[in-house]
């Protein structure tokens, strides 16, 4: 009887304890109210359960399906919910999630995401913990850009000479649709044209936008040299009505603003830009979107429009322009303009890509999702705005060649001195020089001469020269991104080869790459490498290996197994060799399964890998025989090796029969 009581006794205690565990689970599921009426907002609330809210987006007169969506969360109980909807909704990066009521947006990012698949998971969801009752989120497909934001950027920039406003014309619902000039028209003076919002819920467009404004009425050698070229008129919402209520905008019935350049257009704000370009004589135009929501090149920034062979022409140096002055992070944009038949007679691009002075008529499609911030977006518009101002538009019976603002000239001009820098120094200082020495040489020919210069002191092992003529190209008020990302990393390289460097001086120039905005990845992971060749040659194992790790995070995925190698060596010589043999066993899980089987092709990268992958396992104690031969014999058997490490192979063969 003792020993049923106390089973008795065990029992009601783990059933307590099953009670409190299903009640602190049950608390830890959120609950809460939703709301879109604010400018912007957009939702159907299908169901709300504790834990579990499911949503559609609202479509209201669209003729298609389409995945634009924007709400608040208000928190009832503190826990997490999952927000789940029917099929792909949500971008690559989670959604866009705003704490202070639309203020400002970050990404939840996707590790928040359960993805859509096809035939196995058909919804897509996202989970949010709430840490307290009456917590207010605003969630969105993307960052949102409304009245308010448009008035913020405006009062930034009120007191611009160079910014007038006026109103455009009034929408359906009455609302003033806002038009902005910059510059003034004159003789030889471009009239150019762009907006955005053709389709309503195309939000980020906005903000590429907005750096494009922004960079025109600036002070920059680029702003000045822009106005002298062009006289421009923004609309900044094509849809003003749509923006605001939260519309889709595309596809709507019976057709969306960007059908409606026709001869009979149903709304007045597409009217108005019709007649305010015939009235002003627009030559060129430029039309802000974003893409589908994710996907292939929905992810990249692209032109779409009717390629006709001068709009072709002038894209394609346009483009060429661009991949300079692109924040370089970023993709050039992708020049997917389709033959004239395939294109929609009564879009905007087609409307003004056919006139017959036209120079260009495009769409600059945005990937919704492919900025981190919309700093990175507003900072695509500037470097558009630049690579606009470097590119001579030529017409379509135009014999013209540009002149000297042909980009292929300025490619010449480059390759040509980087290749002299290399094989004969002596004349690519001649010829750098009688850049320098000409007052008429443009400022982005100085800057490339400065680096030319720059890479002819460091073979000449004149740092502190190198470093200056680096540090004149940067100062070029007419250097490219490029070109400035180049000189930042071209420091970094100097000084890590240069024995007064000191770590104070090593740390600011990776400092410096660090801090230019948007460097590309591969600049970081440069800058990054020159550092660790620093500290490792100055015998600062800790400090080499702190940056080797940095550059694991930012170098291209081929030298990912080389960096961790650097370090396992470091290691062994710092006498960590256990460590050193985790980076080794990291190496061949990075790379086992992309080198075995033997792999096919001729890709130099990928035969790098296959080196990597024998060092990594001929070092490791654990490895067998067999495995050790099968990953020398894909090493011989690559055909794109260089042949210094084939014969170090075959020499480790010969000695291990």
């Amino acid at each position: 009887m003792r020993i049923q009581a106390c089973s008795l006794s065990g029992l009601l205690a783990a059933l307590m304890c099953c009670l409190w565990l299903t009640a602190s689970l049950r608390a830890a599921e959120g609950k809460v109210t939703i709301r879109s009426d604010y400018p912007g907002g957009n939702i159907i609330e299908k169901d709300n359960e504790e834990g579990t809210v499911h949503l559609a987006p609202d479509l209201r007169d669209n003729e298609k399906d389409w995945f634009y969506w924007n709400f608040e969360a208000e928190a009832v109980q503190p826990g997490s919910v999952r927000f789940v909807f029917e099929g792909a909704r949500v971008t690559q990066r989670g959604p866009a999630v705003s704490l202070d009521e639309g203020k400002t947006w970050k990404w939840l990012g996707a590790d928040a995401v359960t993805f859509f698949e096809r035939g196995k998971n058909p919804d897509e969801s996202f989970t949010y913990t709430f840490t307290k009752a009456g917590e207010k989120v605003r969630f969105s497909t993307g960052f949102p850009y409304v009245q308010t934001n448009l008035e913020e950027f405006l009062k930034k920039n009120a007191s611009n000479p160079n910014l007038v406003k006026s109103v455009l014309t009034k929408s359906n619902d009455g609302r003033p649709v806002e038009l902005l000039q910059i510059g003034k028209p004159g003789e030889g003076i471009l009239p150019l044209l762009v907006g955005a919002r053709n389709h309503a819920c195309e939000a980020l467009a906005s903000y590429v936008l907005e750096g494009f404004l922004d960079e025109a009425m600036s002070d920059s050698a680029a702003g000045v040299a822009f106005r002298k070229k062009y006289v421009l008129y923004a609309v900044p919402f094509f849809d003003k009505d749509g923006v605001e209520k939260g519309d889709q905008g595309k596809n709507r019935a019976p057709h969306d603003h960007n059908r409606d350049y026709g001869d009979a257009s149903i709304y007045p704000e597409v009217k108005a830009v019709q007649e305010l370009a015939a009235k002003n004589g627009v030559r060129v135009a430029i039309d802000f979107h974003c893409p589908y929501l994710r996907g292939d090149a929905h992810e990249a920034y692209h032109w779409l429009g009717p390629r006709f062979p001068h709009v072709d022409n002038n894209i394609n140096e346009l483009d060429a322009w661009l991949a300079e002055e692109r924040p370089l992070y970023a993709n050039t944009a992708i020049n997917f303009l389709a033959a004239p038949e395939k294109t929609p007679k009564t879009a905007f691009s087609f409307y003004f890509a056919s006139k017959p002075d036209s120079l260009l008529g495009v769409t600059l499609e945005s990937p919704y999702a492919q900025a981190e911030t919309v700093d990175e977006a507003r900072a695509y518009g500037r470097g558009l705005l630049r690579a606009l101002v470097h590119t001579r538009l030529i017409g379509a019976d135009s014999t013209d060649d540009r002149g000297e603002g042909a980009f292929k000239k300025f490619a010449e001009y480059r390759t040509n001195l980087d290749s002299l820098a290399k094989r004969s120094p002596g004349e690519a200082e001649a010829r750098a020089r009688e850049s320098l020495d000409n007052p008429g040489t443009p400022s982005l020919y100085k800057a490339q001469a400065d680096l030319a210069m720059a890479v002819v002191r460091q073979r000449a092992k004149q740092p502190q020269e190198a470093v200056e003529f680096a540090k004149a190209a940067l100062s070029e008020p007419g250097a490219t991104a490029s070109q400035k990302a180049s000189a930042l990393v071209l420091v970094t390289a100097i000084l890590s080869g240069d024995t007064e460097t000191t770590p104070e001086a090593m740390d600011k120039a990776v400092a410096d790459v660090e801090a230019f905005s948007f460097a590309a990845r591969s600049h970081r992971a440069e800058a990054y490498r020159e550092a660790a060749k620093y500290y490792t040659e100055h015998q600062n194992f800790a400090k080499a290996i702190e940056y080797l790790h940095k550059r694991r995070e930012f170098c291209a995925n081929w030298e990912k197994s080389g960096t961790l190698l650097q370090e396992a060596a470091i290691l062994d010589t710092m006498n960590k060799g256990a460590e050193a043999m985790e980076r080794r066993k990291e190496v061949v899980a990075l790379l086992k399964g992309q080198i075995l089987p033997a792999p096919q092709g001729k890709s130099i990268f990928l035969g790098t890998m296959t080196g990597d992958y024998f060092d990594a396992i001929v070092a490791l104690p654990s490895s067998t025989k067999e495995e050790k031969h099968e990953a020398a014999n894909v090493v011989l058997n690559f055909s794109t090796l260089p042949q210094g490490l084939k014969e170090r192979v075959e020499q480790w063969m010969s000695e291990n029969q």
